[in-house]
């Protein structure tokens, strides 16, 4: 049940509200934009890989849906399902970060009901530890990639012999040629952008998180991109004066507690993300 809107706006009913049922993330967040990282169909039921659903779903009707098909599947053949989507999906990092956790929260909501025993659902259980084991060992490969992976280090120029004072030239010459290809390299990675109020930035990392969920009205429901991660979202960020020395990983983090914070009741908002699917999808 969704707590009316003069309950939320005082502090201390706000606060007593989790204790009487409300507050839930289903409440609040319904209405949320979700990621895709599993693919989904509108449309009759079919026994294949993907989710299907009759209208648009919810978000928690989405992260459901991901479990529950799961409950076809026995062994093996639930490491098919689970990766064929992960194959589709691009960013494969960021698709087992959200499976670890998802998996967290489906033990969990067993575990608080381990004492009913009408409600044990020992193949549910199964298919979460099998869910957990590729995840536990997809993490382990990636970050085998990662070692794995050399890092390019560009062959330092030639140094011609020459005597006495025109070899000291040339070195010279030499090092501030490499000082000005290392300048030029540095700033492709480094922007200069610069906000003239810095508390905009919110809003702005706003408008990416509105852009990237973008999608066409209608049953085909068309993204606006096909590929949009929060480690492209961070590369976007870096080239603000104001994020330039941040880690990748501080800035998805960053990305993320703006999510949390975002209201898309907010008229606002409901009015930007309206002009800019009328702007993209006319």
């Amino acid at each position: 049940m969704k707590a009316p809107r003069k309950w939320m706006d005082n502090n201390l009913i706000r606060t007593l509200l989790p204790f009487i049922g409300m507050r839930g993330p289903s409440d609040l967040h319904r209405d949320d934009l979700f990621i895709p990282y599993f693919q989904y169909k509108i449309g009759s039921y079919q026994s294949d890989y993907y989710l299907y659903f009759p209208v648009q779903p919810s978000k928690f009707q989405y992260e459901n849906e991901i479990f529950s098909k799961m409950y076809e599947y026995r062994g093996f053949d639930l490491v098919k399902y689970i990766e064929f989507h992960y194959d589709a999906y691009p960013d494969k990092e960021e698709f087992v970060r959200f499976l670890r956790f998802e998996v967290v929260r489906q033990r969990r909501w067993l575990r608080n009901r381990r004492f009913a025993f009408w409600m044990r659902f020992p193949a549910w259980k199964a298919n979460l530890e099998t869910t957990q084991l590729w995840v536990e060992a997809e993490e382990k490969r990636l970050a085998a990639a990662r070692l794995a992976t050399p890092i390019p280090v560009p062959a330092p120029a030639p140094v011609p012999e020459m005597p006495g004072e025109a070899l000291v030239a040339g070195k010279e010459d030499l090092l501030d040629r490499i000082g000005g290809e290392v300048s030029d390299l540095l700033r492709t990675y480094m922007g200069k952008v610069d906000l003239y109020n810095e508390h905009h930035m919110t809003k702005l990392i706003q408008l990416l998180r509105i852009l990237r969920n973008l999608k066409a009205p209608g049953k085909k429901s068309v993204p606006l991109f096909k590929t949009f991660s929060d480690t492209d979202m961070a590369a976007i960020l870096r080239q603000f004066i104001l994020f330039g020395d941040k880690k990748t990983n501080t800035l998805q983090v960053k990305i993320a507690e703006v999510g949390k914070e975002m209201n898309l009741n907010d008229p606002a908002l409901e009015k930007l993300a309206r002009a800019l699917q009328d702007f993209f999808f006319p």
